[in-house]
């Protein structure tokens, strides 16, 4: 099933290509409660992660996709420090997507993979997500708490993803 609903630009963040969209649309209903949280203290090399996203769907459909790695390095590309470095495959269309941690925590925002190398992909951590928040000017409060823990993969990919939207920008 596809929604459509208008939206604007509320802030832009062009060095780290992040821009926060607010739906101003009458048919558009309120989430309730999101399950997970958002986790701005950084991850640890080695950690469990997992992205949701709908990659490629002229090709691969739109369902939603899972892919699941770890954070390979605390450092994105040539040693961006906005970004983390991540194993878990990411395709064209993933980027905007979440990053997850094991938790069911957004750690981050996907942003790119290595053209160059296999299943090297980058993600913007969270903290930088916050910081762009703040700036908003009617701020909200980012959820810091997730219903998450304890919860298998399976179950918290049921939980998210409902929550994992996929946009499709027409400007008008």
């Amino acid at each position: 099933m596809h929604t459509t609903y208008n939206a604007r630009i509320e802030i832009i963040d062009k060095q780290n290509d992040l821009a926060l969209l607010k739906i101003i649309d009458s048919k558009f209903v309120e989430l309730n409660s999101l399950p997970y949280g958002f986790r701005t203290s950084t991850c640890d090399l080695g950690e469990d992660c997992y992205v949701l996203g709908y990659p490629m769907i002229t090709t691969m459909g739109t369902d939603i996709k899972l892919t699941t790695g770890i954070i390979s390095s605390k450092t994105g590309f040539q040693g961006d420090v906005s970004c983390y470095q991540i194993s878990a495959p990411v395709q064209p269309g993933n980027s905007g997507g979440p990053l997850f941690d094991k938790n069911g925590n957004i750690i981050g925002i996907v942003s790119a993979k290595h053209g160059g190398a296999e299943n090297v992909g980058y993600a913007i951590k969270c903290n930088y997500i916050a910081n762009l928040v703040d700036l908003l000017d009617t701020p909200i409060t980012l959820n810091k708490k997730t219903n998450l823990v304890g919860k298998t993969l399976s179950e918290q990919v049921k939980h998210t993803s409902t929550c994992t939207l996929l946009i499709l920008v027409n400007y008008q």
